[in-house]
């Protein structure tokens, strides 16, 4: 009872925050934008058995502001609240701490972001916590809420951004060490024209929280590069990135003891789309490399996105759906296989999709996508590496300019990497009906 009082509590005080700082000042200009969502949800088979599927049915709500307060000409505080982020009826199921995911930290009103963006020398200074994990097109991109300080300069179509970024902090306290934080430098220069853009990610990863481990300690000093590029040619888009690791993945204190691993990892995407009238076609391909067991010397995946963000890459309903994995805080198949506990987002795969859509009139859209999908490395020991064919169908009504319904039903064709180890198990297939409220404002 002293914790829901807690909840109201807080919840009132975000309120009357905003509510104050809109009124207090007839200088201080303020403007709110946000979105609401409300989900229902129907899975048949999540645990990917054959004869003894169980389907969970259950409603979801989630609710974000982004209320910017602007100070001066130039000078503004911009920040970033969400609540009710949970399963409807269900109290949290992921666990507490930083990294839980459907847990009661997630549900609560929380201020997510904030932070004092400035016009100076031409530029842009953006100090405080904001969002992270996006580059060029939306290929293994996600939202997260981290500390960074950034600069962003633009002159014609040019534009170049620098930042840092603390991922971790571990100097302070009775165990804190020096110089053993997590960090993160960011250099990015972009070129746009009427019909696109291109541009390249420079990041170097800096991390030592790892050097004075009781067992077996490394440091972690790699970096990520990342050229993409849009363009539009007449009814024809394309866009394209490529992501490649490359550096000290591992390096241990006593090699040795442990082998150091250097990084190498090279991952790919490529989509375009032909409209012609109301209607358009197109199709993808991506790669996501998978750990090549052989190489014991080398490190192949990605870095994984925070858990604590949104997957903004999601390009199946099914297979690496982030939402559904963070409504059942369950992976995929009778034990989670697929790439173990990291289901909420595309790893280890090869995806091949088609797709398609109508717009018969402005409020109503049809679309519809066919993959084909498999393991980049099949995992020591398993039978195979097919996830399996899945076909998703979507429609989206716009009830008010500012609400869409939408509904969507995705069938997976179960694949033989969900016998895992086991050639003798029986897998059966998944199929997912999802429909959503989302409002905008």
């Amino acid at each position: 009872m002293r914790r829901n009082r807690k909840k109201i509590l807080s919840g009132f005080l975000v309120v009357g925050l905003i509510a104050v700082l809109c009124t207090s000042a007839a200088a201080l200009d303020v403007k709110v934008k946000g979105k609401a969502e409300m989900a229902g949800y129907w899975e048949n088979n999540r645990a990917m058995v054959e004869d003894d599927a169980v389907a969970q049915r259950y409603f979801t709500t989630f609710i974000q502001l982004d209320p910017v307060f602007h100070v001066a000409d130039g000078l503004k505080l911009v920040t970033r609240f969400e609540g009710l982020e949970r399963v409807a009826g269900l109290k949290s199921i992921g666990s507490e701490g930083p990294w839980g995911r459907n847990s009661q930290n997630e549900q609560n009103i929380a201020m997510k972001r904030g932070y004092i963006s400035a016009k100076i020398l031409g530029g842009v200074l953006d100090v405080g916590y904001m969002g992270a994990g996006r580059t060029g097109t939306d290929f293994m991109d996600y939202d997260a809420d981290v500390f960074r300080i950034k600069y962003v300069y633009t002159t014609g179509p040019w534009k170049i951004q620098v930042l840092t970024e603390k991922a971790g902090e571990n100097s302070l306290g009775p165990n804190g060490y020096s110089d053993a934080d997590r960090d993160k430098y960011q250099i990015t220069p972009s070129y746009k024209w009427s019909g696109g853009e291109v541009g390249t990610q420079f990041q170097w990863y800096r991390y030592n929280d790892q050097e004075h481990a009781a067992s077996n300690p490394y440091k972690q000093n790699y970096y990520l590069l990342c050229p993409w590029f849009k363009a539009t040619y007449g009814p024809v888009y394309v866009e394209g990135e490529i992501n490649y690791y490359f550096g000290k993945a591992y390096d241990y204190n006593d090699p040795a003891t442990v082998e150091d691993r250097d990084y190498e990892s090279f991952n790919y995407y490529l989509m375009g789309k032909y409209t012609f009238g109301p209607a358009y076609v197109g199709a993808q391909i991506a790669r996501v490399q998978g750990q090549d067991s052989t190489k014991t010397d080398k490190w192949n995946v990605p870095g994984a996105p925070s858990s604590q963000g949104h997957m903004v890459y999601q390009p199946t309903l099914v297979l690496w759906n982030d939402w559904t994995n963070r409504w059942t805080n369950q992976g995929l198949g009778k034990n989670g296989v697929i790439s173990n506990n990291n289901a909420y987002w595309v790893n280890n795969a090869q995806l091949y999709q088609i797709m398609a859509g109508y717009k018969p009139f402005e409020k109503l859209s049809f679309d519809v996508t066919f993959a084909i999908a498999k393991a980049d490395e099949t995992p020591s020991g398993y039978i195979d590496g097919d996830y399996g064919k899945e076909l998703d169908l979507y429609a989206s009504y716009r009830l008010y300019d500012n609400l869409t319904y939408t509904v969507a039903f995705g069938y997976l064709w179960a694949g033989d990497y969900w016998k895992g180890t086991n050639a003798n198990a029986q897998v059966g297939d998944d199929w997912l009906l999802m429909h959503k409220l989302t409002l905008t404002f």
